[in-house]
C-alpha cells in the first residue's frame, strides 16, 4: 500500500525534485520513476514551483525552484507517530535525511 501511494505521490510534477534531493529520497524516487526519467530532471522547474516551491532572492532577482516540503519528506520516509502507554514515539521505515546529524 505504501509503495502504491508513494508512486502516486511521485506522479505530481513538482516531485521530480526528489531525484535531485540525493540520498535515500533519491533512491526511493528512482525506484518509483525508473532510470528512464533521469534526463527529464534537467528540463527545469515544474509549473507548480511558483505556487508551492522554493523562492530564492539572489542579487535582487527572484528565482523559483521545486522543493519537497518536510511533510512530503516524512511521507517518503514513511514516518508516523506511534502512541503507546501515553507516550508518542516518532518512527519511520526509512531514516529521514537529517537523522543522525547533530542538532543545533
Amino acid at each position: 500500500m505504501y509503495e502504491q501511494h508513494r508512486h502516486e505521490f511521485l506522479n505530481q510534477p513538482h516531485t521530480r525534485v526528489a531525484l535531485l534531493h540525493g540520498g535515500l529520497i533519491w533512491r526511493l524516487a528512482l525506484h518509483s520513476f525508473g532510470f528512464n526519467v533521469l534526463p527529464s530532471v534537467l528540463e527545469g522547474i515544474s509549473r507548480e514551483a511558483v505556487l508551492f516551491g522554493l523562492m530564492l532572492d539572489i542579487n535582487s532577482q527572484t528565482y523559483f525552484d521545486d522543493e519537497l516540503s518536510e511533510e512530503e519528506i516524512d511521507f517518503m520516509c514513511r514516518m508516523y507517530y506511534l502512541h503507546t502507554n501515553g507516550n508518542v514515539e516518532i518512527v519511520s521505515w526509512w531514516p529521514r535525511p537529517q537523522a543522525g546529524l547533530p542538532q543545533d
